[in-house]
């Protein structure tokens, strides 16, 4: 399970900030079916199943996003893609001159197998400048350093088996946890798996969504789970087939209603492809386990549909192996002490002063009990990243005017 996720200079986020999936102690509701439904018990402690982001437009929820996505693409092609030379994707802060001249840095921590990973990176475009592993194995106190590594100077210890030629064939642009991975180093390839199998992001574009599910077909099981979901979610449609494509080579999604076939991409609305698309990543999460993160939950889906979607991950009899959903929106519908804790909300807010984004909970604000309510506070402007528009009338108003 994710325990926490770090970022620092890349895109809007110029200082570290953290998202942090520990439950806090002290903002457990009164009565105990909101805990239950959102905590699991762990021998690494108290952590949380969902956590919804929310901020306004071009706040940076969408860089968090970003920066989990490009740390997973890192890890699992990083030994594989380009050549000696090839740029790295850094994305530095560039507001300020001397964040454009330093590493983009990411840290994730998590639990495999009974142990606590913590992993991190920081790189240029030109090349990997810092990069560690330390992990607490189960039982251990103390988490122990694997390896650290800066530029092309290692530091090995702990469990972690050192083979000085696989730090030779580490390329200053490649990262050594993928690079010893491709070399069949035992530790590093365990690790990979996680990054593979555990660690989802996800955000398909409009057009892609038909197709974005389609891939799950392959999986009998997981396409009649995925099935089954669509026909329970109040879309009229009976069942989705694939049937062949006659542009193009492959096949095409349509869902069935009546026994006549609707195409998904030019038949159906955007919100039921969506959901088609998202039903074949949340059952899949559902199934295996791991950290689902979806940016954008709640476009074009109902705010009851992206409820219930949140609820699936909530409820044990569909989420048995205790996957967790890490969601940006902005339907503050979402926001009930009946469905979240104060430590599952979080907030990105950009400075309007020196435009970087800061990252920060719920559980930061002191409420009284009974008293608050998370939707109207929001939007009354108390937690902050909120939209702030000015008087549009007004300022339109007088431009209109100066144009006659």
């Amino acid at each position: 399970m994710l325990i926490e996720f770090s970022v620092a200079n890349f895109r809007s986020f110029r200082d570290r900030v953290t998202l942090s999936l520990e439950a806090e102690p002290q903002v457990s509701e009164p009565g105990t079916s909101v805990d239950a439904r959102n905590v699991v018990r762990t021998a690494h402690g108290d952590l949380l199943r969902v956590v919804g982001v929310y901020g306004a437009n071009a706040g940076g929820k969408s860089n968090l996003v970003k920066a989990m996505a490009m740390l997973g693409v890192l890890v699992v092609n990083s030994a594989r893609e380009g050549q000696a030379g090839d740029a790295l994707p850094a994305q530095p802060f560039r507001l300020d001159a001397e964040s454009v001249k330093s590493a983009c840095e990411m840290e994730i921590v998590f639990t495999q197998d009974g142990d606590q990973v913590r992993y991190g990176v920081a790189f240029t475009a030109a090349r990997v400048v810092r990069e560690w592993l330390f992990v607490r194995q189960a039982g251990q106190a103390v988490e122990e350093r694997w390896f650290e590594r800066t530029d092309d100077v290692y530091e090995v210890g702990g469990a972690w088996d050192h083979d000085p030629g696989v730090e030779k064939k580490t390329r200053a642009e490649a990262l050594h946890l993928s690079v010893a991975s491709a070399w069949n180093h035992p530790q590093a390839q365990r690790l990979m798996s996680w990054f593979k199998s555990q660690l989802w992001v996800s955000n398909p574009r409009i057009d892609d969504w038909p197709v974005y599910t389609s891939v799950f077909s392959r999986d009998e099981e997981h396409w009649r789970a995925i099935r089954e979901l669509i026909k329970r979610l109040d879309f009229g449609i009976q069942d989705l087939q694939l049937v062949p494509s006659e542009s193009a080579k492959g096949s095409r999604l349509v869902a069935i209603r009546q026994g006549v076939a609707f195409d998904l991409r030019d038949d159906e609305s955007d919100g039921t492809a969506k959901s088609v698309a998202l039903a074949g990543i949340i059952t899949r999460a559902l199934a295996r386990g791991g950290v689902l993160v979806i940016d954008e939950l709640d476009a074009r889906l109902h705010t009851l549909l992206a409820k219930q979607l949140v609820e699936l991950f909530q409820d044990a009899a569909t989420n048995p192996r205790d996957a967790q959903l890490i969601f940006t929106s902005h339907d503050t519908n979402l926001l009930t002490r009946t469905l979240f804790r104060r430590d599952q909300l979080w907030f990105v807010e950009k400075s309007h002063r020196t435009y970087a984004s800061d990252l920060y909970s719920l559980a930061e604000f002191r409420l009284e009990d009974g008293a608050s309510n998370p939707e109207r506070d929001y939007l009354q402007g108390k937690y902050g990243a909120i939209p702030f528009f000015g008087n549009l009338s007004a300022i339109l108003g007088e431009t209109l005017r100066q144009e006659e």
